[in-house]
């Protein structure tokens, strides 16, 4: 039985610069009731183990397990095993967390026993040292939670919910390091696993929404993201472009293509759509159509595939099945569904987002 409202899962290697200060952000939590820090070095070099065995030595709220270097992903399925609470919460140790972090994620997974798990807004450090690409996936995330909050009447948290679960396959709409997890939902799914090399918290949060439970977060930045050129989601092939549309592509297969037997078409002939359909080929799914606003590709044919435009779906009386819209430009999903929606076509149902 969990005896621990919430555990911080926190795995660490060679963090002895940033470490102390991250732990100190979850012990610092505010109004936070119980809470345990489960901290899984994961075979550092630089002194800091040395320097958590102090740390614990005088916190008894901090739990110390040290194994070999074996990667994120082996710490993490390490350190669940020791969780005890209620709660699971994820956080990382360069990062820090808002002291108010704990207690407002709390209230909010609190108000509705179908939400799984839930995420809260974040900010990128240093500010001076971020790309375009980061500045735009801060943005992209914080404005799927924008007005959910503890407090915010139901149909604004029921918005939040319902703008993840449209752009679940977009990208991974809750940063890892924010999650607070139930642990019913946690355990029902099997918690993290080692799963062909691919992003282990897009596929946390992948099977949670396959077996039904909600994703939700607060509207407020909690979280404050180190952004540094050593990052693992920048230099470790698990977090590739690749590996993202494999794991969307497993997903996809089982939840929403009935094991690649419905028929798709894609949005978007661009580099994005191709890639798509040179994947979805691959696993055998047989794509119908390749649907395109650009005049030039209108009417030829890629990969055996052709080419019509979106005034033709019209006519084919859903015979392009599940449509993918793979377009990144500004403002080309909104232009999609209000193409799509006129016809009758359900968007999560009958038509979704990829990236």
């Amino acid at each position: 039985m969990p005896t621990s409202l919430v555990s911080f899962l926190i795995p660490v290697y060679n963090a002895h610069a940033t470490v102390v200060r991250a732990l100190e952000s979850v012990l610092g939590q505010r109004r936070a009731g119980e809470l345990e820090a489960v901290v899984v070095d994961d075979g550092s070099t630089d002194g800091t183990l040395e320097l958590l065995e102090k740390l614990s030595s005088r916190e008894n709220r901090v739990r110390l397990v040290a194994v070999e270097h074996r990667g994120l992903v082996e710490a993490l399925i390490t350190g669940q095993r020791l969780c005890r609470g209620e709660f699971i919460a994820r956080m990382d140790s360069d990062d820090l967390a808002h002291p108010d972090r704990f207690r407002e994620q709390l209230a909010l997974i609190s108000r509705d026993p179908r939400l799984g798990v839930v995420g809260a807004q974040v900010r990128y450090f240093p500010r001076r040292s971020l790309r375009a690409g980061l500045l735009h996936y801060e943005s992209w995330l914080n404005s799927l939670l924008e007005g959910s909050r503890s407090d915010a009447p139901a149909e604004k948290i029921e918005a939040a919910c319902r703008r993840i679960e449209r752009e679940i396959f977009v990208e991974c709409p809750l940063a890892h390091p924010t999650f607070l997890i139930r642990r019913s939902a946690f355990e029902q799914v099997g918690g993290y696993r080692e799963f062909q090399g691919l992003p282990e918290d897009y596929d946390l949060l992948l099977r949670l929404a396959g077996k039904g439970w909600r994703l939700g977060g607060v509207g407020k930045v909690l979280h404050h993201w180190r952004e540094h050129p050593g990052r693992t989601s920048r230099i470790d092939p698990r977090y590739s472009t690749e590996s993202f549309r494999r794991l969307k592509l497993n997903h996809l297969l089982s939840l929403k293509l009935e094991g690649g037997a419905r028929l798709v078409s894609i949005c978007g002939a661009g580099p994005v759509g191709k890639a798509w359909l040179k994947d979805l080929q691959a696993a055998g799914v047989e794509v119908r159509f390749l649907i395109e606003v650009n005049p030039r590709r209108i009417g030829k044919k890629i990969h055996g595939v052709p080419v019509i435009s979106a005034e033709q779906l019209a006519s084919l009386d859903r015979s392009a099945g599940l449509i993918l819209g793979a377009v990144g430009q500004k403002g080309a999903r909104e232009n999609i569904r209000l193409s799509l929606g006129p016809l009758g076509y359900r968007e999560g149902e009958d038509y979704l987002f990829v990236a």
